[in-house]
């Protein structure tokens, strides 16, 4: 009998196999065809070219050169949805680098894509510039991969398409929107939880998904900074604060090892923020206080108050310093107290405090201080190939208040023009020291009228950026900041004296224009204004001056060859329109030029 079974038993066993298999198969065919329908219509958006592409990296559309590739715009809209988000800079670059060229990517945020000024006034154009005076028998090129209010979470995804374009290294400056940016552990922008937004980022890239996307209503009437926060009272050293610090670690952890895997060196840069002239925006204590103790608490800011409009700082000191003993988690005492540390000339105390109160602010837009030992000790960590520039700490020194503000940043996170200078003057230094092992020459560093020479900077790009500056500072929750009447006053007042300094044509012009026109236009905007108002001159002048910001995009070209048509100067519109034909002979603006131009030569 128990023969018998031995021999029965491989047929047996495998016809248990067999049905396994067929039931598998059964399954995979099932779902297979459930999904059918799916990759179909999929298949059938592609075709007809529905939906955006969300790669990094395409085809520049225009260009003369199949080879010649911009990252793309809409790339974004893998991280958010269909909210179209300003970066990277459409800068145009040849796939396979030219060998002369030193080739470096920066990611980031806001910060680094600009907002408010326009890309080639952002923190990249003016490292290619410092480093192209540092190293003048080098090549430089600075690709601009920042796109607004991403994190680590994206970033990862865009280091891992931006190795495509084969750079000699990449530059990380993030560490602002790790709470509200998408994935963020107090951000709106995913229902999902952050382990799972990978999944999300996968979806957005399908065209029946965004499709679905399409069909569902959004609000358009508000800003994006006063949809991003889920919470705004995230305690310092809480749960969401670990746990989101905790995955900045990882997340720049999987930056590096991309970096490695292609061997691409890699600086890992700390973000510095407004501490002395931006004042906490969520005001209340972590701490569990009774009734009695917050009265307490208001009564002793009130006293504080008040001896601060009588110029007794001492007392004012002192009364804040009590306070902070029963209650040291109230990030407004700790500003108070910062304050009076300046006034009374204690910079040193006065530094810490501004710090301590950026990090108890429950609102947390600003990197902590503790993201910049996260950063360091992610770069020490890792082998050869990783640095660490450690820019907050480094703008504590070149700033002339005892903590960075309004020398450095329009608001809470966003450089000044000098902001960014000094950002990528700290990062250039660490790339010519550490990264290609050459010496820093101080004496190379242009000085601010060479800067703004060698940027083409104008008063406009000033008054735009101070214009959406106010802006931020009248949305939620930025309009809760105790200072908020002297924030925007001070941005103002700045507003009125650069827009009193522009000649009669330009104040009559410029108000007329639509902010978000200019925010990244504002050349082309104003020379399509001088074109329109007869200011043939000064038109060509905004446009050629676009040209020198933006050669490889034709819009200054084609406002350059209208002005010289409208002042009959033939030959020098030819000129330039010769010049555009090489670089974007598929534009439609070109070709229409080019047919005017044809039309002319007949008659």
């Amino acid at each position: 009998m128990n023969s018998d079974n031995a021999r029965d038993s491989p047929t047996v066993n495998s016809r248990t196999s067999i049905s396994s298999r067929r039931k598998w198969l059964f399954r995979l065919l099932a779902i297979s065809i459930s999904l059918a329908p799916f990759v179909l219509l999929e298949l059938a958006l592609r075709l007809f070219g529905y939906g955006y592409d969300t790669r990094l990296m395409i085809k520049a559309p225009y260009a003369a050169s199949t080879t010649t590739y911009e990252f793309n715009a809409p790339v974004d809209r893998a991280y958010y949805g269909p909210e179209d988000l300003p970066g990277p800079e459409p800068r145009q670059f040849e796939l396979q680098k030219p060998e002369s060229t030193y080739r470096i990517v920066v990611v980031g945020g806001s910060t680094v894509a600009g907002f408010p000024y326009p890309f080639e006034l952002a923190l990249p154009r003016h490292l290619e510039v410092i480093l192209g005076q540092q190293l003048p028998e080098m090549q430089f090129e600075v690709l601009n991969a920042g796109i607004t209010s991403i994190n680590s979470f994206s970033e990862v995804d865009v280091v891992r398409q931006a190795v495509a374009c084969n750079p000699d290294l990449i530059v990380v400056h993030s560490g602002h929107n790790e709470f509200y940016g998408p994935g963020g552990s107090a951000s709106t922008s995913s229902s999902l939880t952050p382990t799972l937004y990978p999944l999300i980022q996968t979806l957005r890239r399908q065209r029946s998904f965004q499709l679905a996307l399409s069909m569902i209503p959004r609000r358009t009437d508000s800003h994006l900074i006063e949809t991003l926060p889920a919470d705004i009272a995230i305690p310092l050293d809480g749960k969401v604060f670990n746990s989101t610090q905790t995955r900045y670690r990882a997340n720049l952890q999987k930056i590096v090892a991309i970096a490695n895997r292609s061997q691409i060196p890699i600086v890992l840069s700390s973000v510095p923020s407004n501490l002395r002239d931006l004042s906490p925006l969520q005001t209340n204590s972590s701490l569990t206080r009774t009734e009695g103790e917050a009265d307490e608490q208001a009564s002793q800011l009130k006293e504080a108050r008040r001896h601060f409009s009588y110029k007794k700082f001492d007392l004012a000191l002192k009364t804040l310093t009590e306070a902070r003993r029963v209650d040291p988690t109230h990030p407004l005492l700790a500003y108070r107290q910062a304050q009076c540390f300046e006034i009374l000339e204690r910079h040193a105390e006065a530094a810490d405090a501004y710090t301590l109160a950026a990090d108890l602010d429950g609102c947390r837009f600003r990197a902590p201080s503790s993201f910049s030992n996260v950063v360091r000790e992610v770069a020490n960590d890792e082998p050869a190939g990783v640095h660490f520039c450690d820019v907050a700490a480094q703008f504590q020194g070149v700033s002339r208040f005892p903590a960075p503000g309004s020398d450095l940043f329009l608001e809470h996170v966003h450089y000044n023009l000098n902001g960014h200078w000094q950002a990528a003057r700290f990062l250039a230094e660490c790339i010519v020291e550490e990264v290609l092992g050459k010496s820093w020459h101080a004496e190379r560093l242009p000085d601010d009228q060479q800067r703004d020479r060698l940027l083409q900077i104008t008063p406009f790009d000033h008054l735009v950026a101070d214009a959406q500056t106010v802006g931020i500072l009248g949305v939620w929750p930025f309009r809760l900041s105790s200072r908020r009447d002297e924030e925007a006053k001070l941005v103002q007042d700045r507003w009125r004296v650069t827009y009193a300094a522009l000649p009669h044509v330009d104040q009559e012009l410029f108000p007329n224009q639509t902010l978000e026109s200019m925010t990244q236009n504002v050349l082309i905007v104003m020379g399509n204004a001088y074109l329109s108002s007869g200011q043939e001159k000064l038109a060509l002048a905004s446009f050629e001056r676009h040209i020198l910001r933006r050669p490889w995009d034709a819009s200054g070209y084609v406002g350059a060859v209208i002005s010289y048509r409208a002042q009959r100067k033939l030959s020098e519109a030819q000129e330039v329109l010769d010049r555009v034909v090489k670089i974007a002979p598929n534009d439609p603006r070109v070709q229409k030029l080019l047919k005017t131009s044809s039309a002319r030569k007949r008659m």
